[in-house]
């Protein structure tokens, strides 16, 4: 996939970068399995072929409704009570080899600054692992037991609190998963969570699916 890092634009780099999030995800999280491989290593392996509508630039949608006051303040963590999670949020951008960067380990979040930034509207995206080596179970492990309308919280720098309701669940065959559909643009607030899941494959040292969970700001 190193087209990913000739494509011009931001918008193309985000599309293009977004799918080596869908397509390597679990890449960096194989349960004992990483050894001493590197992240982007992991990511270049477990990759598929870019799907045509993936590559296309993207639109930038208007969000509708009543507009959510706006907010400058970073992310700086994310809680989920109903699954226990109460994690770090760092920011993560691009690798200088054009891929996206991991999340620092098993209990941490990455927001791709690509994204939106939570509670300026549009889609803020976050990642983090299902499970990670030698440790075992990681932040979003408990990610699928989450339902319509539990609640989702992201913390600002500025001790304010942004509140999200779960809204959708899906799950993805990874070599399918529409990208643009996941982490592009939005007409309203949301935050778009994504791990693994589904089986793992100790021949591909990946994951079968991408699990998809995203929350509308209330």
């Amino acid at each position: 996939m190193t087209w990913m890092r000739r494509l011009p634009g931001r918008k193309w780099v985000l599309a293009a970068a977004a799918l080596a999030i869908m397509a390597g995800l679990v890449g960096w999280v194989l349960a004992g399995n990483l050894g001493g491989s590197s992240p982007a290593t992991e990511l270049q392996a477990a990759a598929t072929p870019a799907p045509r509508a993936a590559a296309r630039p993207t639109t930038t949608a208007k969000p509708t409704g009543t507009p959510s006051p706006v907010v400058t303040a970073a992310p700086a963590r994310l809680v989920i009570p109903k699954i226990g999670v109460d994690a770090p949020v760092t920011p993560k951008g691009l690798r200088p080899d054009g891929f996206m960067d991991t999340p620092n380990g098993p209990e941490d979040v990455a927001w791709y600054v690509l994204s939106a930034r939570p509670g300026m509207g549009g889609n803020a995206v976050l990642s983090g692992h299902l499970d990670y080596h030698d440790y075992g179970a990681a932040v979003f492990w408990r990610l699928k037991e989450l339902q319509q309308g539990d609640l989702v919280e992201v913390r600002l720098d500025d001790g304010s609190v942004l509140r999200y309701q779960v809204s959708l669940k899906l799950s993805y065959d990874a070599r399918t998963a529409p990208v643009q559909e996941i982490i592009g643009p939005t007409g309203k607030e949301v935050v778009t969570l994504i791990t693994c899941g589904g089986t793992f494959d100790s021949g591909s040292r990946n994951y079968s699916h991408r699990l998809v969970v995203r929350a509308d700001r209330v």
